[in-house]
C-alpha cells in the first residue's frame, strides 16, 4: 500500500506500506510487515522491518523488528526487541553487500620445511 499522506491505523494491518508522511499505530493498532515512512509513531504493536527518519515507541507500544532509521526514541514504558540500524550503518552494510565475494585462502603447500637455527 503506498501512501501519500498520514496514516493512522486502530486496527489489523498485515503487509507493506510505503509512506512519505507519517504513519501512527493506536493502541489497539498490530502491523505486521515492512513499513517504510518518514515518521513512525507507535502506541500498538509493530513487527517487521521498519525503516524511517524517525520512530517513537510510546508508552506501551511494542516494536519487534529491524529497524533501519535516523533517530529512534522509546518511551521509559515503551518496548523493543530487535535490531535497529542506523543510516551510515545500513548504507555500509549495503555496500558490503555488494562486493564481489573473495576466496581468502589459497590452496595450501604441499610441503612445509622447518629448520632449525645451528
Amino acid at each position: 500500500m503506498k501512501v501519500t499522506g498520514k496514516m493512522h491505523i486502530d486496527g489489523t494491518f498485515d503487509g507493506t506500506i510505503s509512506s512519505i508522511d507519517n504513519i501512527s499505530i493506536g493502541k489497539s493498532g498490530h502491523v505486521r510487515g515492512l513499513i517504510r515512512a518518514r515518521h513512525i509513531n507507535v502506541s500498538g504493536l509493530l513487527e517487521g522491518d521498519v525503516i524511517c527518519d524517525e520512530l517513537h515507541i510510546e508508552a506501551d507500544g511494542k516494536v519487534q523488528a529491524t529497524v533501519t532509521s535516523k533517530q529512534m526514541s522509546i518511551n521509559a514504558r515503551g518496548n523493543f526487541v530487535g535490531e535497529r540500524k542506523n543510516w551510515e550503518q545500513a548504507a555500509v552494510d549495503k555496500a558490503l553487500e555488494a562486493l564481489p565475494v573473495v576466496e581468502a585462502i589459497e590452496a595450501p603447500a604441499e610441503k612445509v620445511v622447518s629448520k632449525k637455527k645451528g
